[in-house]
């Protein structure tokens, strides 16, 4: 690692300014940069040999926190990473915590988290695993970190998006998946109905997760290891032309006083029971 000296304290500082801007998409995905925030995620990310390239540490907490880390850092991959202590004004800057955590890291894009336009019959293998969850149009950030968290509590190990999905690099997903974001492959999808003919294609059962006239209820399917739930959208669910093309309907049987679940639970729900598979 390179310590990069002096100790910034200027917020209109290049470093500031540019790490800051990384909270919004647009600029996330134009650098192919995101933030881990907080000791814990960004121990983990060193553990797992992410490609960290910048830590930014508050200076009223750098030396504990870094004598900490060293021992992560002395990976040869972080020969080259850059370390930078922000005065405790600087870094409230650049954290998107009420309370931060005094440590951020910069990352580049995971090669594990790809985006299609269209997914083709060939590329099912290389892109998704022997458990896949799809999810459809799943806006809120915090659902889609749950449901990241679920499937790799569960045994799935890979996500199928559409391109209007929260974004795995959000903040919030990524605070909300925990650790679990690095053990996870995902692919975003602009054609979610290219992906599930692929998956039918490949032998796969692609069930849709909704109450629909037809729909049969979890306790009475047996869901298979290779079978693929579609969760849809919270406020919407699943639009009827993706329903459509799904080998069938599961929904989850609930009380009456009830309206429906979270779309995260009801994920885990589904998770749960076909990790007895």
């Amino acid at each position: 690692m390179k310590m990069i000296t002096p100790v910034i304290t200027s917020r209109k500082n290049s470093r500031v300014v540019e790490t800051a801007a990384l909270h919004e998409k647009k600029y996330r995905y134009e650098r192919e940069l995101f933030l881990l925030e907080g000791e814990k995620l960004v121990a983990e990310a060193l553990v797992h040999g992410l490609p960290v390239v910048e830590l930014y540490l508050s200076e009223g907490k750098s030396e504990e926190i870094l004598s900490r880390l060293e021992p992560l850092l002395q990976n040869p991959d972080y020969d080259e990473l850059a370390v930078y202590i922000l005065s405790d004004d600087c870094f409230l800057k650049i954290s998107s915590e009420k309370s931060p955590q005094c440590v951020i890291a910069v990352t580049k894009h995971l090669d594990f988290f790809k985006r299609k336009t269209i997914i083709y019959d060939e590329d099912i293998l290389s892109l998704v695993g022997k458990r896949t969850v799809v999810l459809y149009a799943m806006q809120d950030p915090g659902n889609l970190g749950a449901v990241i968290r679920s499937a790799v509590a569960f045994g799935a190990d890979s996500i199928l998006l559409s391109a209007d999905c929260a974004d795995l690099y959000n903040s919030k997903t990524i605070r909300a998946a925990m650790g679990s974001l690095f053990r996870v492959r995902a692919c975003v999808v602009k054609e979610i109905a290219s992906a599930i003919a692929a998956l039918q294609h490949s032998g796969r059962r692609v069930l849709a997760a909704e109450l629909r006239d037809g729909a049969v209820s979890l306790s009475d399917i047996s869901l298979l290891a290779s079978d693929c739930v579609v969760i849809g959208n919270e406020g919407h669910g699943i639009p009827q032309e993706i329903s459509a093309m799904c080998d069938a309907s599961v929904y989850l049987p609930i009380s009456a006083n009830a309206e429906s679940l979270n779309a995260a639970v009801a994920a885990a729900i589904f998770l749960w029971e076909q990790s007895k598979a």
